[in-house]
């Protein structure tokens, strides 16, 4: 048995002490009132001793009886104001009873009055709230007080018989056994009661973890009482459903496999119905009327659990529970799944296309050199443009494979960006007088410098394909957020992305060029999220010059010499 068992009085919760406690005390209130109502009553005691004679000392009865009054009243406001200190009461508050019980039967004519048994009482109301030892240490004071009364009345010469002796250990006696037994049933009761608190906190830990659980599902869950109406419902069955939902129709299917409608339990009416427990059906949600207009859309629906019918007919005892799944989410599951393999597909694929592209290009190259003819030049030209196209096909579909993990460092933009530039006009053949830079401060960002190039050429090869030949067309700059984090911006003035297109610009392979790849969006996007930034694409208000933007936030790092004054800083780039 556990500690809890066998010493109720520290096993126990303290409320549960407190409250025993003040029942204790409120109850020697209520004794000690009968105590003076008594005395009130039968001054003499003829009634309890069974004669004419009385208690022998019925003026010490009635002062015993009120000052017993007043200490038990005095002993109900400390348990009931004083917090704390409770084993300093419990212990003040029994061995006050016993001694003042003593004492009243001492003056009531000893044990043969019958206030000797309300020893046994007190000890045993004690031991519900004492441990063990201190339960046998009350019943051994009483026992003492009971003997120590009779010897005082045999020194009184009140008694000259050994009876009151053998009802004084009679009443030791009963004291140890109400003591004994009463311990060991309130110490099961402490266990039992602390165990069942502990279930309880269990139970309701585990009932708020199901509900965190249930709400955060990506599936909608309906629960249905045993009435066929609803119980409660997450957040993605209200998506589902609407916000006003066909409660109705479904309250009715529910009610059919319930038989709350006089149909047997699990029978339904409708064709593609659920029959039993796990057999999945579709249902058609009208959102049409509902606000917002929407338009209708099919749900699957899937019985997890009826509820228990007790006979054909009669209403179920237990909660019915529906999971209503979007088919087009698990299309789209089915599609990521389709994506991944085929990109491991397509990686392969790529890895070994490279080797015979090479010694194409290589024997491309020689047959060149040896080519006189403009028209045979302008076909070698025609296989080294497509060769090199397929090059850079090849290596986007490796660099989406790779997924490499970046080397976060800190890029000094005002030094990146120009030898960018640089490089990339040499490369690309592009007119440099067609980019700009414009930066107002010098900004330093965590970025792989390696991800952060292969972004910057993807962003600016998109926008001088879709940029006019003006100076200044494509515009590069940068600024810090509010929340400290750097926007890095490529703008151009080309017609930007028509609405239709803006979800699925960053998707791979969608592309409006012919001879585009699809992937350059979607692998700067794929780079930004592994370096712990983001890229969005923004449409500028009309008026503006540059009216569509790619924007990079990304964590910014400390400037150097941020605080020194605006002169000694310098333009970026510069």
């Amino acid at each position: 048995m556990s500690r809890a068992a066998k010493v109720p009085g520290d096993g126990a919760h303290p409320s549960v002490l407190w409250s025993s406690l003040r029942f204790y005390a409120a109850s020697r209130v209520v004794l000690a009132a009968l105590f003076v109502l008594y005395a009130v009553l039968d001054p003499a005691g003829r009634f309890a001793q069974g004669g004419a004679d009385g208690f022998p000392q019925p003026g010490l009865f009635r002062a015993l009886s009120v000052a017993y009054l007043f200490l038990a009243a005095g002993f109900l406001a400390a348990s009931l104001f004083v917090r704390g200190a409770f084993e300093r009461q419990r212990t003040l508050q029994v061995l006050a009873d016993l001694v003042m019980l003593t004492l009243l039967m001492h003056a009531a004519g000893g044990p043969a009055s019958g206030v000797g048994v309300l020893l046994v009482a007190a000890v045993g109301a004690a031991a519900v709230i004492s441990t063990w030892r201190l339960a046998a240490f009350f019943a051994a004071a009483a026992t003492l007080l009971a003997l120590g009364e009779s010897v005082w009345r045999v020194l009184d010469a009140e008694q000259t018989e050994f009876a009151g002796f053998l009802a004084a250990a009679m009443i030791g006696a009963s004291c140890f056994i109400t003591a004994t037994l009463i311990n060991r049933l309130a110490a099961r009761l402490a266990f039992q009661e602390a165990l069942a608190r502990q279930r309880g906190a269990d139970l309701h830990s585990q009932l708020a973890t199901t509900q965190l659980v249930i709400s955060e599902l990506p599936q909608g869950v309906v629960v249905f009482d045993p009435q066929g109406r609803v119980r409660t419902m997450n957040r993605s069955a209200q998506a589902l459903l609407g916000a006003q939902g066909p409660w109705p129709a479904l309250e009715r299917l529910v009610a059919r496999r319930l038989g709350l409608d006089g149909a047997a339990p699990g029978q339904g009416a409708a064709s593609g119905d659920a029959g039993a427990a796990g057999e999945e059906f579709d249902f058609v949600v009208d959102a049409r009327a509902q606000p917002p207009a929407g338009a209708s859309h099919r749900v699957r629906v899937r019985f997890l659990g009826l509820g228990a019918a007790g006979a054909p007919g009669a209403p179920g005892e237990a909660d019915t529970v529906l999971v209503i799944e979007d088919p087009r989410q698990v299309e789209e599951r089915a599609q990521q799944l389709k994506l991944a393999s085929m990109g491991r597909l397509s990686a392969s694929i790529a890895h070994e296309i490279r080797n015979p592209l090479a010694a194409i290009r290589h024997a491309n190259g020689l047959l060149a050199e040896q080519l006189e003819a403009a028209p045979q030049q302008r076909l070698a030209s025609i296989v080294e443009d497509n060769s090199v196209r397929i090059d850079r096909i090849v290596e986007d579909v490796l660099s989406i494979a790779r997924r490499e993990r970046p080397t976060l460092e800190t890029v000094e933009l005002a030094q990146f960006v120009p030898a960018l530039l640089g490089e990339f006009v040499a490369s690309n053949a592009a007119q440099g007088k067609r980019i700009e830079m414009d930066a107002h401060e010098p900004a330093r960002m965590l970025f792989d410098p390696r991800h952060l190039r292969l972004v910057l050429v993807n962003l600016l090869t998109n926008a001088l394909r879709y940029a006019s030949a003006a100076p200044g067309a494509v515009r590069i700059e940068w600024r810090r957020a509010p929340d400290d984090r750097l926007e890095f911006r490529v703008a151009d003035d080309g017609p930007g992305l028509r609405p239709e297109m803006l979800d699925q610009a960053f998707e791979p392979f969608f592309t409006t060029e012919a001879r585009g790849t699809g992937l350059g969006l979607f692998l700067a996007r794929e780079f930004c999220n592994a370096n712990q930034a983001s890229l969005r694409y923004e449409s500028i208000a009309s008026g503006a010059r540059h009216r569509a933007a790619f924007v990079i936030v990304a964590r910014a790092a400390p400037v150097a010499g941020r605080g020194a004054p605006a002169a000694d800083r310098g333009a970026p780039g510069e």
